[in-house]
């Protein structure tokens, strides 16, 4: 072998291994750059699900507090249509209540004048009956009759003042009352 054909060869590995040093330093760096990019890729991948996230998480409580506000303002229409609505529904209820309320107070009025009248009417014609009573089993004697028909008128007139003071009374009691039944009252007055 010669000096040349040596050389020659040596000059090709030369060449051979600083291509191969310059690819494989080449291939390090490109290696190096992808792993660079890799990890500053999965950051900004990081920092933009981070956003998302608390963009994603504004955007729901913005959305639950609208939602709330909405249901809120549902929840208020439906109490006032209801309110607006059991007025209407109970407007002619209490009028007709209050109409009967007042028929019922009129009627009690009635029934107690009524009630009343036939009362001084009874203990009129009592008296009347007493008096007849008394002229039917007095005899009949002209100079105590005068004197003793006073009497009787007078105790009568007394009796009737005193009836129609308790009638009064009696009157005048249930009416403070807040309205009860009328048929205790005619009961208890008959």
């Amino acid at each position: 072998m010669s000096f040349s054909v040596v050389l020659i060869i040596s000059l090709a590995a030369g060449v051979v291994l600083v291509v191969g040093g310059g690819l494989m330093m080449y291939m390090a760096n490109l290696v190096k750059n992808a792993y660079e990019l890799k990890v500053q890729i999965s950051a900004d991948v990081d920092e933009r699900f981070t956003k998302l996230a608390e963009e994603l998480d504004k955007k729901s409580r913005w959305i639950k507090r609208d939602l709330l506000e909405e249901i809120e303002k549902i929840k208020l229409a439906m109490q006032s249509d209801n309110a607006r609505k059991f007025a209407e529904m109970t407007d002619p209820l209490s009028k007709r209540f209050d109409e009967m309320g007042e028929l019922l107070r009129k009627e009690r009025a009635e029934w107690v004048k009524a009630v009343e009248s036939d009362r001084q009417n009874i203990s009129a014609l009592d008296q009347k009956l007493r008096a007849l009573r008394r002229d039917a089993k007095k005899p009949d004697d002209g100079a105590a009759a005068p004197g003793g028909a006073d009497a009787a008128l007078e105790q009568a007139a007394q009796v009737l003042a005193a009836k129609a003071a308790a009638a009064e009374v009696a009157a005048s009691a249930p009416a403070a009352k807040p309205a009860p039944p009328l048929l205790p009252d005619l009961a208890s007055g008959a």
